[in-house]
């Protein structure tokens, strides 16, 4: 069983400004970087794409939890640092992006796998994420899922802050 995550924001810019970040490996470092730590290392990146075709990006991150962020229930799992393994691949064009998330917590049963978009709308674009949360843990999986949505909810501010504030530092500079 799993649990469904669905987030989605809106920006005041289009979606050609998204995907010129995502097609950026220094994007993904600094969305990811809550805590300000710089501890977010961008294990892959390739960026691929025909000229008259779309784009794709695949980026591989590994970012450590910050203290205090890991709910309780994961923490008697771990004997270490909670370590999160995210790839994303990414189709980039003018008018839409499309890609998909597989999140993986080495050496835990814990993991997450789904879909995100970019897409316009009337004053800029809308990124929508929507995830598989996924604890194969008997009797506790579904409180662990739980626990972990809960996590990624309250550091989807913090996410959305800082992709704002590249996008606003791209726009000022193009």
């Amino acid at each position: 069983m799993s649990t469904r995550l669905a987030l989605s924001r809106a920006y005041p810019y289009g979606v050609p400004a998204f995907a010129a970040a995502l097609a950026d490996p220094e994007f993904h470092r600094v969305k990811l970087d809550v805590d300000g730590s710089g501890r977010i290392d961008v294990v892959a990146f390739e960026r691929t794409g025909p000229p008259d075709g779309p784009e794709r990006v695949r980026v591989v991150l590994r970012q450590p939890v910050p203290p205090g962020q890991v709910p309780v229930v994961v923490e008697r799992l771990l004997s270490g640092v909670l370590v999160i393994e995210r790839t994303e691949e990414w189709t980039l064009a003018p008018g839409r992006c499309e890609g998909r998330a597989r999140v993986v917590v080495p050496a835990t049963p814990i993991g997450a796998e789904g879909t995100m978009r970019v897409v316009g709308e009337d004053a800029g674009s809308r990124l929508s994420v929507d995830l598989d949360i996924t604890a194969a843990v008997p009797l506790l999986g579904g409180g662990i899922e739980r626990a972990v949505v809960t996590g990624i909810r309250g550091l989807t501010g913090h996410e959305h802050d800082r992709i704002s504030r590249w996008l606003d530092r791209a726009e000022r500079a193009g």
